[in-house]
């Protein structure tokens, strides 16, 4: 199931058409005062690593460098350059592919990924490459209904109720709540519907984090994390049996003037 923990002999004997290797993608980044910075690549590795565990898939090694630039005010963020950042899953999911496989799943768990990931998919594209490559961008996007259910507070979305719940229950001993006295002050998240700027994150957010994360509880992260890894499972599952994407990306490819 990780791939550091196979041998060469065992990714040999894997069958490359139908496994699907996963990426977990997180972050370094400022988590509110109590979260860890990492907070963002331990969700989704386990998350990557339990849905594997019950559907059949390979995950990698997650990548905890990633692109936050609106959080490099705050100290302990490493955030890496778009370029650098897609130059880095190109590779990656190139040599995934040189050895055979031909299914891969990029699986985001951080917010600020996602205008990255997408365009990482049209490059792809763009170049020419031959496997199966699908992303999930959106990272609270699965969860949205469920958390409807069980939040208690109106905002969320970072280092807030819902998340800080997930790590109350992923890792507890990480979780440093007592050095949240109330809910965060929030800014205007932009200064007019629709336009964005180099500043909407930091007014809105300038403290690293939003909500009230005094109202987490490990129950409620476990409620999420098992809809999530349920979720994912059944993603994974999709992308075995899908069996059109070679034909209509052969046939684009073709129309298109690569072949």
């Amino acid at each position: 199931m990780k791939w550091e923990e196979l041998t060469s002999k065992d990714i040999g004997a894997v069958d490359k058409e139908t496994t699907v290797v996963i990426v977990p993608i997180g972050s370094i980044e400022v988590h509110g005062p109590h979260l860890p910075l990492g907070t963002d690549t331990m969700i989704i590795y386990y998350i990557a690593l339990k849905a594997a565990e019950k559907e059949g898939a390979i995950v990698l090694p997650p990548l905890y460098y990633a692109y936050v630039p609106e959080n490099r005010h705050f100290p302990g963020t490493i955030s890496l350059k778009s370029e650098t950042f897609m130059k880095l899953l190109e590779d990656i999911v190139e040599e995934v592919y040189r050895q055979g496989f031909k299914k891969i799943l990029i699986l985001n768990g951080h917010g600020g990924n996602k205008r990255v990931l997408r365009l990482f998919v049209r490059k792809m594209l763009e170049k020419g490459f031959k496997g199966n490559l699908y992303v999930l961008a959106d990272t609270l996007g699965p969860l949205r209904n469920k958390i409807d259910e069980i939040r208690e507070t109106d905002v969320y979305e970072h280092a807030c109720e819902i998340e800080t719940s997930l790590m109350l229950f992923l890792k507890p001993h990480l979780v440093k709540l007592d050095n949240v006295k109330r809910e965060a002050k929030l800014g205007k998240r932009y200064l007019v519907e629709y336009v964005e700027s180099m500043v909407d994150w930091q007014r809105y957010a300038p403290e690293g984090y939003v909500g009230n994360p005094l109202k987490a509880s490990s129950q409620k992260g476990k409620e999420l994390i098992e809809y999530w890894v349920e979720y994912i499972r059944k993603v994974i599952r999709a992308i075995k049996n899908d069996k059109e994407y070679d034909k209509v990306l052969e046939k684009y490819y073709s129309r298109a003037g690569y072949i």
